[in-house]
C-alpha cells in the first residue's frame, strides 16, 4: 500500500468526493523519485495524471494545484540540464521546433484550425472562444503577448453542438502541447 503516514494534501471529509490517497500518494512516489534520480518524467504522463473520486480522499484542488507545480518543476529541470550540456540558444532552437506544427495549426483561418466535432449532434468547443485564444496564443510565439501557462492550463470554452464547435479532444490535445511549451520557457 503507498499511502504514507502522515497525508500530503488535505482530506476531505468522508460527505465529499477527493482523490484516491493510495493513488495520489503512490504517483507523487513515482514522481519524487524520477526528480531525485535526474532521469524526470514526461510532462504528458504529469498531465495527464488521473485519480479515482470517492468518499474522503485528498482535496482535489490541492492535488490539482501540485500536479501543476510539479509540471513546471519539470519542465524547469529539463530545461536547466539542456542549457548546461547545449548552451541556452540551442534551448531556444529547440522550444522553437517543437512549436512549429502548432505555430502552423495556429495560422489557419478562424473557423478552421481543428476539426469540427465526429457528429453534428456532439458538443464541441465553440470557434470563436478558442479561435481568440489562438490568435493570443500566435501572439505570445511571436514575443507580442506575455501570457502565463496557468491562462492555458485554466481555460474554460463554451459548449456549442455541431459546426459551431471544435472538437474538445483535438482542442485539448493542441492546448497540452502548448502548455508543454510555455511551461519549459520559464
Amino acid at each position: 500500500m503507498a499511502t504514507t503516514s502522515t497525508p500530503l494534501f488535505t482530506l476531505l471529509d468522508q460527505d465529499e468526493q477527493g482523490y484516491s490517497r493510495d493513488e495520489v500518494d503512490e504517483f507523487m512516489s513515482r514522481a519524487r523519485a524520477a526528480y531525485d534520480s535526474g532521469r524526470g518524467m514526461p510532462l504528458s504522463e504529469i498531465r495527464q495524471a488521473s485519480f479515482s473520486l470517492g468518499p474522503g480522499g485528498y482535496s482535489p484542488a490541492e492535488v490539482d494545484a501540485a500536479l501543476d507545480r510539479l509540471e513546471d518543476a519539470f519542465a524547469a529541470a529539463e530545461r536547466d540540464q539542456y542549457i548546461a550540456r547545449h548552451g541556452e540558444d540551442a534551448w531556444y532552437e529547440l522550444l522553437a521546433e517543437r512549436a512549429e506544427p502548432l505555430r502552423r495549426r495556429l495560422e489557419r483561418p478562424d473557423g478552421e484550425r481543428f476539426r469540427e466535432p465526429p457528429s453534428p449532434g456532439m458538443v464541441g468547443y465553440r470557434k470563436d472562444t478558442v479561435d481568440a485564444l489562438c490568435q493570443q496564443l500566435e501572439r505570445y510565439l511571436d514575443g507580442e503577448n506575455p501570457m502565463s501557462v496557468d491562462e492555458i492550463r485554466t481555460i474554460t470554452f463554451p459548449a456549442v453542438k455541431g459546426s459551431g464547435g471544435y472538437d474538445e479532444a483535438q482542442v485539448d490535445a493542441f492546448l497540452d502541447r502548448m502548455t508543454e511549451i510555455m511551461a519549459s520557457v520559464g
